[in-house]
């Protein structure tokens, strides 16, 4: 079986958007977090078009100026999302600086997106597979290297001597499992344990386990 690192394949490149107005960008991002609302309360089968449109004040026609389909929506909530998990992250061939330090980042990230776009965070994990086409694949290979990226750090720790030696693959996926489901449970008590503090709780616990030594 190939190691995840291994599977992972280079990002898949954007489309370079056509030229927007401010106004307009700004009108697309109040649309996504109103689809993501809308998401939350009735359900990504439960949200129509025309409800987006009635939500955001828009006629329907002129909605679809901004955007072709809610899938395309959903498209982009993951896109925004996973930038923000990937950004700050060493690549695959660079592994530079404190590996626990490289983790905690990552979990800081993770946790910010949960606690400012909670409704983005959802989508990306309970919705990926309404992804069809081209879409979908971009998305899998996104996945795929921010899935490489933790990997690597947890294996410059262990060469490093810094982690113990542990099978990295499920290492990872234990942390990922730490970070990601926190979307169910951290939103509600966000405000008052800040992305940062929290970060700091659970990769500590992460990191140092709980049976003393």
């Amino acid at each position: 079986m190939k190691s995840a690192a291994a599977n992972a394949v280079a990002p898949a490149k954007r489309k370079k958007p056509r030229a927007t107005t401010a106004a307009h960008d700004d009108r697309r991002i109040d649309i996504i977090e109103h689809c993501a609302a809308l998401f939350d309360k009735v359900g990504y089968h439960g949200t129509s078009m025309q409800m987006l449109a009635d939500d955001v004040g828009l006629g329907k026609p002129s909605l679809y100026h901004y955007f072709r389909s809610k899938t395309d929506i959903l498209y982009e909530m993951h896109q925004t999302h996973i930038d923000a998990l990937i950004e700050g992250l060493p690549a695959d061939d660079v592994a530079d600086g404190d590996p626990a330090q490289s983790l905690e980042k990552a979990a800081l990230l993770t946790l910010r997106q949960i606690a400012d776009h909670p409704g983005y965070v959802s989508a990306f994990m309970d919705h990926y597979r309404e992804l069809e086409g081209k879409q979908r694949t971009e998305m899998r290979k996104r996945r795929r290297e921010y899935l490489s990226r933790i990997t690597n750090i947890v294996k410059s720790g262990i060469e490093a001597r810094k982690f113990r030696d542990v099978d990295p693959e499920f290492a990872t996926l234990a942390f990922l499992g730490m970070c990601t489901w926190a979307y169910k449970w951290y939103p509600r008590i966000a405000a008052e344990n800040p992305p940062e503090k929290m970060a700091k709780i659970l990769c500590d616990i992460f990191l140092g386990g709980l049976l003393r030594v």
